[in-house]
């Protein structure tokens, strides 16, 4: 790095790495994400309700960064991530690597389906 550079990322307070090919620096590798303890994989143009989230993070005594909620095809293209407990809400492709999965709007039976499946997954780990 060159001093210039090395001010930049003390500056910007980030970890100190070498680069063997400048030319690359404004492409720096991005920090590995944590695994989530749950991911929800929401299909094509559909949210997560955040009464939902919310429900969820509440009941398993989870904090923002062990509930993560991904798009369908952010999800392909990050090459299927996992986690301790795989959800999958209004999916169009496969739904094997799914420990549950169903459609929006859920019903009550769908909702105490879906809380049966958590127990389930998430205590057996």
């Amino acid at each position: 790095m060159t001093p210039l550079q090395s001010q930049l990322w003390q500056l910007l307070k980030l970890p100190a790495w070498r680069c063997a090919h400048p030319e690359r620096l404004p492409h720096a590798p991005a920090p590995p994400l944590e695994m989530a303890e749950v991911l929800l994989v929401t299909g094509q143009g559909k949210l997560l309700p955040p009464c939902l989230s919310r429900d969820l993070m509440q009941a398993l005594s989870l904090n923002e960064t062990q509930l993560q909620v991904m798009d369908e095809a952010a999800w392909l293209a990050a090459g299927m991530p996992s986690a301790k407990v795989l959800l999958g809400l209004n999916l169009t492709g496969d739904t094997t690597p799914f420990g549950w999965h169903d459609c929006l709007p859920l019903t009550p039976a769908k909702k105490q389906e879906l809380w049966n499946r958590l127990c389930h997954l998430f205590f057996a780990h």
